[in-house]
């Protein structure tokens, strides 16, 4: 290769130029290197070339950019890093040393070693031009240049070399400190979006995936896999962000345990290895030689690590910085996230457990502390959850002492009005004319003694509740002025003119029969109708007998708090003797008949069937003792009308349990009829059927 091969002067200083602007180009670090090698290889008429740089350890020199390579040729340059220490050739030698060689036959020169005939072979070089890059001093790299024929190198060749070396120095040195501020920035960000992204989930899949995708990127590796061992369970997790594998035949370990993964996780450091360099272990990734593993630990209960691997490369230090750093936020947010599922395991533990007792709670204190568990009163319990939300009428009708009140109240607390007032209205405790100005008002003058405005109960209820008790005890003239209030939806007070708009939800209660009221005129049939959009039928205490029990042991809980005492409950025979008494006066009677026996018996602990009223024991079933025989007469010699005999049997057992049920009713026909499960009628027809209708039983109409 002559002089003459050259460019000419000005042609050079193109070249030079150009190699210098490229500095201000928009483009990558290895992309800058590849111009430059291009630029410098045509320029001074070579076949071939090659840029090496120094890791950052200035331990290996690794292949940067190449010129007209095969691409057999590619990856071998690629793939292999040659180690300053342990490979013995004119790269190695020349980055040592910060000079040049210029072989004009690179097979017989004596300056060559076997390593570099290997090399000489591989590639066909004929004339090789070996130039040491420089940066402040200090060696960054080297670039070769061959040709296939052989030739002698000029002075002046060998002085424009040079030049170019010189001058790619300062570049890459000035593109290096650009690259790496680049470099460093991108990165530093993706860490920042990573660590951000962790913090903000407490999903474990998910942050597998954020800690890999994102360490894929900031080592510029092609593979990675996260490692987990519990320590506990001694069982193993691997995670490649998108499939979690548990690995429990141990299928994987075995290949794990002899990776470089194994190695992070006993030595707690970074293990890195190129394949090429150390041959310690195989890589876990056939054909991704460069690897490394960074150590993770979440307290005590799990180790791991992260992995990763890459075909061509290294992994630097600001890299490996930077993967240390993630995988130090990943293991506190894996603990964070750990610690979070147990606490929303603990606190689905508690919900779990909150429900039981809020289940229990509703047995024994039903809704709305209306105590019931009975499945007629659960289904009350769901008509209030469904209308409790609507403004339409209800009119809840049961026997004195069922808790229709405590009905009402629980609408109200139920409803949308809850914050606003709950007005109740005893309709038999107000006589009528009074029941008038106390729902409506009256203006000042209206009547004698009406000196001042008087605001009525519907106004005052405004935004509220209203239960108006006792429906059935209101007045025809006042119904008819009810009436008209509920469909023109305002008032006007009693000596008034001005229409009061009305802003009340009605509910409304009853112990009597408002259909037999309406047949016989003693109720509006359009009130009737307005009122009872949703009816309610709460089901006397007798009807319900699993709540009796129930009831009776809150209302012990309630008396020995407010009497001092300590009584437990009830013998087994005591809660049969509540269950079998009929409770006329439903659950007001069982409160009061509780109330009295903690006052006035000397109730140990438990409360025994001879500690309740008279009433209530006598309530307690008697076997009817009949000696049939006395009444048999029984004669070989005599023959007997079975059939007469077997009919006047029946009607003395009739006889006795008719009159035994309406003892234990005080003569009440429709009590009894209702505790022997027949109509009243019929205990009416039985009655005259055994000649037992007597003027002393028939007390109610």
């Amino acid at each position: 290769m002559g002089y003459q091969s050259f460019q000419t002067s000005e042609q050079l200083l193109q070249s030079f130029f150009r190699i210098s602007n490229l500095i201000t180009t928009p483009l990558s670090f290895d992309d800058m290197l590849q111009k430059i090698l291009d630029e410098v290889v045509d320029t001074m008429g070579f076949h071939r070339g090659i840029i090496c740089l120094l890791d950052e350890d200035k331990k290996n020199l690794v292949t940067k950019v190449v010129k007209n390579y095969t691409p057999v040729e590619v990856k071998r340059a690629f793939s292999i890093n040659l180690n300053l220490e342990r490979h013995d050739c004119l790269e190695t030698r020349i980055v040592k040393t910060g000079g040049y060689i210029a072989l004009e036959d690179s097979e017989s020169d004596p300056r060559v070693t076997d390593l570099d005939r290997k090399i000489t072979s591989f590639y066909q070089r004929g004339s090789t031009f070996y130039a040491a890059l420089l940066i402040e001093g200090e060696t960054a790299g080297m670039i070769s240049l061959w040709s296939k024929e052989k030739s002698k190198f000029a002075p002046e060749e060998v002085d424009i070399f040079l030049t170019f070396a010189n001058q790619i120095s300062v570049v890459i040195h000035i593109a290096e400190l650009f690259e790496d501020n680049r470099n460093k920035i991108k990165k530093l960000l993706m860490l920042q979006e990573a660590v951000s992204q962790l913090n903000a989930s407490y999903n474990l899949d998910k942050m597998h995936e954020i800690t890999i995708n994102s360490a894929l990127k900031i080592g510029n590796a092609d593979k990675a896999l996260m490692y987990f061992l519990d320590v506990e369970n001694n069982s193993y997790l691997i995670s490649d962000g998108k499939n979690i594998y548990t690995d429990k035949e141990n299928e994987y370990y075995p290949v794990i345990a002899k990776s470089i993964i194994r190695k992070a996780i006993d030595s707690e450091t970074i293990i890195i290895q190129n394949h090429n360099v150390d041959h310690h272990v195989p890589p876990l990734f056939e054909g991704y030689p460069a690897e490394i593993a960074i150590p993770l630990k979440i307290k005590d209960k799990f180790k791991g690590a992260l992995y990763l691997s890459k075909k061509l490369g290294t992994y630097s230090r600001d890299q490996r910085n930077l993967l240390d750093i993630l995988i130090i936020n990943a293991a506190t947010s894996y603990d964070s996230a750990i610690m979070h599922s147990m606490l929303s395991l603990e606190a689905k533990t508690l919900k779990s457990e909150i429900e039981v007792l809020k289940e229990r709670e509703n047995k024994l204190l039903g809704f709305h502390n209306i105590i019931g568990n009975s499945q007629k009163m659960l289904d009350i319990f769901h008509i209030i959850e469904g209308v409790a939300g609507h403004d339409t009428s209800i009119l809840i009708q049961g026997e004195s002492g069922t808790g229709k009140e405590l009905i009402a109240r629980a609408i109200h607390r139920q409803s949308n009005r809850k914050k606003k007032r709950f007005v109740d209205v005893n309709c038999a405790a107000i006589p009528g004319t009074l029941l008038e100005s106390e729902l409506f008002g009256y203006e000042a003058g209206a009547f004698t003694d009406a000196r001042k405005r008087k605001t009525g109960l519907l106004e005052y209820a405004s935004g509220g509740t209203i239960l108006l008790d006792e429906i059935g005890e209101m007045s025809l003239s006042i119904q008819a002025k009810f009436l008209r209030m509920l469909e023109d939806g305002y008032i006007r007070r009693l000596g008034g003119t001005e229409n009061i708009p009305i802003d009340v939800r009605f509910i409304f209660s009853t112990n009597r029969d408002l259909n037999r009221m309406v047949s016989e005129g003693s109720f509006r049939e359009d009130l009737f109708y307005r009122i009872s959009v949703v009816p309610i039928h709460i089901p006397p205490l007798r009807e319900r007998s699993e709540d009796i029990v129930i009831l009776a042991y809150h209302y012990i809980d309630e008396f020995n708090k407010k009497f001092n005492k300590r009584v437990k409950g009830f013998s087994s025979k005591g809660e049969e003797t509540l269950k079998q008494y009929v409770w006329p006066g439903n659950v007001r009677e069982l409160k009061n008949i509780i109330e009295r026996v903690m006052i006035m018996q000397d109730v140990k602990s438990v409360i025994a069937p001879e500690d309740f009223p008279a009433e209530i024991k006598k309530a307690a079933p008697q076997a009817f003792e009949m000696e049939i025989g006395q009444n048999i007469s029984f004669d070989a010699s005599h023959s007997i009308n079975y059939k007469n005999l077997t009919e006047s049997l029946a009607n003395k057992v009739k006889d006795r349990i008719l009159r035994k049920a309406l003892e234990l009713h005080k003569g009440n026909k429709t009590a009894a009829a209702r505790q022997l499960g027949i109509s009243r009628y019929t205990l009416i027809r039985e009655l005259k059927k055994v000649g037992n209708h007597r003027e002393s039983f028939d007390i109610d109409p």
